[in-house]
């Protein structure tokens, strides 16, 4: 009786460990051949906002800038002066820039790269009385003199914990996933 009991008992501890972990889905490209140590300072242009946030695109973008000035991946400039070159080229709030427009861009901003993005989930899931963040974001680093990309990763985090859902427990908030999974995203550029 009492090995039934363990064995019971052991089986379920092991489900909850296994299945306690914040779920995160990644993948990325490097173009192969390039290095990109040439690549000193980049603009980082509005986000496409695909979620349904209004404020999710600036939130990320304003996470990005942080987090690369952070680790000292590369200088960045400052998003104002990036706004005000993106209302005299005239794009639009959606994202949507052609390689042209790109080099002249990064050309006005005096940089080697600029970084585009996508925000494809910044919400706060409910499963019963349970609530967690889930993060989705993709980001592009693109050669400011040819317009190539250069880099991609996307990403998509869970806050959601099978243990914070048994026993209640407070997990991590949007902004605190979101700069987990925008380091992880970073991280995969290899620099």
């Amino acid at each position: 009786m009492f090995k039934n009991i363990r064995c019971l008992l052991l089986i379920c501890l092991i489900f909850l460990v296994t299945s306690c972990g914040a779920p995160l889905v990644q993948k990325s490209y490097l173009r192969p051949g390039v290095d990109v140590s040439y690549i000193k300072k980049i603009a980082v242009l509005k986000f496409q906002n695909n979620s349904q946030n209004k404020y999710a695109a600036e939130r990320l973008r304003n996470i990005v800038i942080t987090e690369i000035l952070a680790k000292g991946i590369f200088d960045v400039v400052d998003k104002s002066l990036v706004d005000m070159v993106l209302m005299e080229e005239i794009v639009g709030e959606e994202g949507a820039y052609n390689k042209a427009t790109l080099r002249r861009i990064a050309r006005k901003l005096g940089v080697q790269a600029v970084l585009t993005g996508s925000v494809d989930a910044y919400d706060i899931e409910r499963t019963g009385t349970y609530s967690y963040p889930v993060v989705g974001l993709s980001l592009t680093l693109i050669d400011g003199s040819t317009g190539e990309i250069v880099w991609q990763a996307s990403g998509t985090a869970s806050g959601y914990s099978t243990w914070g859902r048994i026993f209640g427990t407070k997990g991590k908030d949007l902004t605190e996933l979101s700069f987990e999974l925008v380091q992880r995203l970073l991280d995969t550029l290899n620099i």
